[in-house]
C-alpha cells in the first residue's frame, strides 16, 4: 500500500485542550495587564486633579467668621422687648454666644449649642427651641487664637489683657474663656409686661445680682468695635455659666482664677431685624448705664 500524501497530522482531544488553555491564558494576561495601565493613568490623573485641588485651596484665604444678631442693642434698650425668632432658628446659625429673651425674660448665655436662661436667682435653666428672643449674638465658634489667663485679675484688667492680643480692633471677637473664678457677680432681671418701659429703668429699679466664689465655669464674650455702638455693645459683653450649668447670668464683677481663653476673630456680621420695633433709639448713656450701672 502507498501512502496517502500530505495527510495532517491528529492531534488529540487532551492536546487541543491544552492548546486552547494557554490561547485563554494568553489572552487573559494581555486584558490583566492592559487594565494595569489603565488603572495606572486613572490613578495619576487622580492624584494629579488632588494636588491642584489641594494647591487652590491653600492658595485661597479662609472663609470668614459670621456673626449673626437679632435685632440691635439700641432697640432693645429702647423697649424693644418682643422678637419673633425663636432660639431654635438661632441656634441654626451659631452655638455660642448671649443675649436675653422676650420680655427680657432673664440673660441667655448660648454655650455649645445648648441654651441657657439665667434667672434672678442667679440659677440657670436649660430652654427649649420654641422660647423667642428680642436681642441675641451667636456664632459658629471655630477658635484661631488663645491666651492664659492668669490669677488674680479683675474684669478691667481681663479686658486690658486680651485688648492686647494682636486681632484688629476694627472687627468683631468671640472670646471663651474656661476656667476657675475666685469671684464672680452674675445678674439678671425679672419678666416684663407691657407697656415696657426703657431697658435703663427696667436695670437700675429691678436687676438683681448674686455673688459666686470659687466656682468653675465659662465666660461667654464679645468685643463689638466702637463703630458699631447702635448695633451691639461696643467694647467687652461678658456672660458666665457655672461648669455644672446651674449657675450663670451677665457678668457684673469678677476675680479671675487660672484659666485659658479661645479667641474667634469675625469680620461678618449678619443682622436680623424685627418685624416691629420702637420708634426711638437709646444712645450710649443708655448702654453704658445698662452694662455697668451704678
Amino acid at each position: 500500500m502507498s501512502a496517502v500524501p500530505n495527510a495532517a497530522p491528529r492531534i488529540g482531544l487532551r492536546e487541543a485542550a491544552l492548546c486552547l488553555g494557554k490561547i485563554e491564558a494568553d489572552m487573559m494576561m494581555d486584558v490583566v495587564k492592559s487594565m494595569k495601565r489603565r488603572f495606572q493613568m486613572v490613578r495619576f490623573k487622580i492624584w494629579r486633579t488632588l494636588t491642584l485641588v489641594a494647591f487652590v485651596a491653600a492658595a485661597l484665604p479662609a472663609r470668614a467668621a459670621e456673626a449673626y444678631q437679632v435685632a440691635t442693642i439700641s432697640s432693645l434698650l429702647a423697649g424693644g422687648y418682643d422678637g419673633d425668632t425663636t432660639v431654635g432658628e438661632m441656634l441654626r446659625h451659631g452655638d455660642f454666644g448671649l443675649g436675653t429673651f422676650n420680655g427680657v425674660d432673664g440673660e441667655m448665655m448660648v454655650l455649645d449649642g445648648r441654651v441657657y436662661r439665667g434667672t434672678t436667682d442667679g440659677r440657670a435653666h436649660l430652654v427649649a427651641g420654641s422660647e423667642r428672643t428680642p436681642f441675641a449674638v451667636v456664632v459658629a465658634f471655630h477658635p484661631r487664637g488663645s491666651m492664659p489667663v492668669v490669677e488674680g485679675q479683675s474684669l478691667e484688667q481681663l479686658h486690658a489683657a486680651l485688648d492686647a492680643l494682636p486681632y484688629s480692633a476694627s472687627r468683631v471677637l468671640a472670646v471663651r474663656i474656661d476656667g476657675h473664678f475666685q469671684s464672680i457677680q452674675v445678674r439678671s432681671e425679672p419678666k416684663q409686661t407691657p407697656p415696657y418701659r426703657p431697658l435703663a429703668e427696667v436695670i437700675q429699679e429691678q436687676q438683681v445680682v448674686n455673688t459666686l466664689t470659687e466656682v468653675n465655669g465659662t465666660l461667654i464674650g464679645f468685643r463689638f468695635p466702637a463703630a458699631t455702638s447702635s448695633v451691639n455693645v461696643a467694647g467687652w459683653h461678658f456672660h458666665f455659666l457655672t461648669a455644672d450649668t446651674a449657675r450663670g447670668g451677665h457678668v457684673f464683677t469678677l476675680t479671675t482664677g487660672a484659666g485659658r481663653a479661645l479667641v474667634q476673630e469675625v469680620s461678618d456680621l449678619r443682622i436680623r431685624f424685627p418685624a416691629q420695633a420702637p420708634a426711638s433709639s437709646a444712645g450710649a448713656e443708655a448702654i453704658k448705664a445698662v452694662e455697668q450701672p451704678r
